[in-house]
């Protein structure tokens, strides 16, 4: 089983699936989780015995009880329990993910070889995620567009590999803590093959996830570093010295040579954004959020469409064109989804990890230094980030291994309420794997059809996709845009009287499904002007600006049409709070004031 759950961690890091499914980047991995989960759990309910994990195994059972919590008292409860559309990490994800490492834990407790088993799958999934990211910073990518990742133009253009995990970040965490679960495997292995294997994927993945340019992995490279020192202890040694000699060298050859122009591009980003751009501000703006609800949260996946009504007037202004999906921080993104309970939990989680490799510290030093290397680097480099399901289950599966190490076997028969309920459990993973992806895949076909101009197939295509999609976040806000896009692009009157009823259908569900609903009103605005119907067009401004009231953009439009029906000094209050919210970053925005001015 050990084969098969490195299997399964590796095909959530480098599964893409471009062209068959629509969001070809997260559903894959999501699906490939629940079924994997699913498979192992069928496989772990036929063993004879199995190890325990006492404490790994209730903090999880509390994490479960407190995600159902959450999830029951959501804003959203269909988006909490499935997750939404950017990372599909709702409760039934999320308990995939804690399924998953717990029965790794359970499975390779007192068998290292097991352990090496795992350790050698992300070891060779380490080395092909980090030649394909690798080969994206080189300029050769045949699955994902360029654009994507391609910033600015011209010598100031810079290059942030993805890999195959959607985000340079996402993506650089991954590589992060696989750097140092491979130098584990290399400290454990006793064939040199294996041992080669382990250094060469933790050198291509740190060149790798050097070249995403991303600060927290960065950072948490030299937390992961001072833990490993630390344990070692400060003792000179030449050979580790020249190594890091040598890489530094290497490092600094390559950053001024003229390969290095795209991270020397970055460089200079990062002397202009030292700080790391709205983190400061959005963290403290998602503590206040959270301080409305200690308890229980607002529920898995629902920040994105909560917190706008908690965003403060500077963060509007100083990113007024963005909108916020997660806090960037794996512990307040916790709290503010499950409360005090949920972070208390991960916090504990991350405790028996370091207290576990402190006891293997006495057995196998080498291999506990490398092993709570790996677990600090991924919590200083997550402080930054978000879990997505890739990260999610190799920090998850760090804690496993650590604790699949550091004790021995204590065998136990599977509980009967285990092995009774893991088919039923199986079976509804399977489903909700099952729907995820017919359901994605139906919007890849409907959007094929309508990009081909084919209408009849694509509207039968959207029709199956709402058939089989899991409830809470749809697309149906991006199939309005779709429509209108095509509305434009048409010279056919009959044709272009369709895009627009398809168009004006869809905004308004989509103002009841979209996982920002703000956006789902100012959209619905749209099209309401369009119409140049006023009333309706200021109703729906007027509940986008009740979603997100420091966005200046309904505030900006709003005065337009305050504008046209001749209310000018409820347009010029309307204007001079867009300008408030832009902070001038848009002239046209304090034109429009100027426009209004007695």
């Amino acid at each position: 089983m050990s084969l098969l759950q490195a299997t399964i961690i590796g095909l959530i890091a480098l599964i893409l699936t471009p062209g068959y499914l629509f969001y070809f980047d997260i559903t894959p991995k999501a699906a490939v989780l629940l079924a994997g989960a699913a498979a192992l759990l069928i496989f772990g309910a036929r063993q004879r015995t199995v190890a325990r994990q006492r404490t790994f195994g209730l903090l999880l059972l509390l994490n479960f009880a407190s995600l159902i919590l959450s999830t029951v008292l959501s804003s959203n409860p269909a988006l909490s329990l499935y997750g939404s559309t950017w990372r599909r990490l709702g409760l039934v994800v999320q308990c995939a993910a804690m399924l998953f490492a717990w029965l790794v834990a359970s499975h390779c407790t007192g068998r290292p070889e097991r352990v090496r088993t795992i350790l050698r799958g992300i070891a060779l999934t380490g080395i092909l995620s980090a030649a394909y990211g690798i080969a994206q910073y080189f300029g050769w990518d045949p699955l994902v567009p360029k654009a994507a990742y391609h910033i600015g133009e011209g010598i100031w253009t810079i290059v942030r590999p993805p890999g195959a995990l959607g985000y340079a970040s996402y993506f650089a965490t991954w590589l992060l803590v696989t750097i140092f679960l491979c130098l584990a495997m290399a400290a454990t292995e006793t064939g040199t093959l294996w041992r080669r294997v382990a250094i060469a994927a933790a050198l291509l993945a740190l060149v790798a996830m050097l070249l995403t340019g991303t600060r927290a992995a960065v950072l948490g490279l030299l937390a992961g570093g001072a833990v490993w020192l630390y344990w070692r202890g400060f003792r000179s040694a030449r050979r580790l010295l020249a190594i890091a000699a040598a890489l530094a060298l290497c490092g600094a050859a390559f950053y001024f040579s003229p390969p290095g122009r795209q991270m020397r591009s970055r460089a200079r980003w990062f002397s202009e954004d030292p700080w790391g751009g709205a983190r400061p501000l959005l963290w403290r703006d998602s503590l206040r959020m959270a301080s409305h609800r200690l308890a229980a949260g607002y529920g898995p996946e629902v920040f994105y469409g909560a917190f706008p009504r908690f965003e403060s007037k500077e963060l509007s202004r100083a990113y007024p064109d963005f909108a916020h999906e997660s806090p960037h921080n794996i512990f307040l993104d916790v709290l503010v989804a499950q409360g005090i309970p949920g972070l208390a939990i991960l916090a504990g989680l991350c405790a028996i990890g370091f207290a576990a490799a402190w006891r293997l510290n006495r057995a196998q030093p080498a291999a506990a230094r490398c092993l709570a290397a790996a677990l600090a680097a991924g919590i200083a480099s997550q402080q930054f980030t978000a879990f997505t399901a890739p990260t999610a289950v190799i920090f998850f599966t760090v804690i496993a291994l650590i604790l699949a190490h550091s004790k021995e076997a204590e065998l136990s028969r599977p509980h009967v309420v285990f092995a009774a309920a893991a088919p039923l459990v199986a079976l509804a993973l399977l489903y909700a794997a099952l729907r995820l992806t017919v359901a994605d895949h139906a919007l890849a076909e409907s959007r094929r059809a309508l990009e081909s101009g084919d209408i009849r197939a694509s509207v039968a295509a959207y029709e199956n996709y709402g058939r089989w999609r899991l409830p809470g976040a749809s697309a149906d806000l991006w199939y309005s845009r779709a429509w209108l896009d095509l509305a434009h692009k048409t010279s056919d009157i009959n044709v272009l009287a369709q895009c627009f009823a398809q168009a004006e259908d869809f905004a308004f569900r989509a103002t009841e499904t979209a996982e920002d609903p703000f956006d789902a009103w100012y959209n619905l605005a749209q099209i309401y002007a369009l119409h140049n119907d006023y009333a309706g067009t200021e109703k729906s401004l007027r509940a986008a600006i009740a979603r997100h009231p420091t966005w200046f953009k309904p505030h900006w439009t709003l005065a337009q049409v305050l504008q046209m029906q001749s209310r000018l000094e409820e347009a010029r209050m309307e204007a001079a709070l867009a300008l408030e919210y832009d902070a001038g970053k848009h002239p046209e925005v304090a034109q429009t004031l100027e426009s209004l001015r007695p």
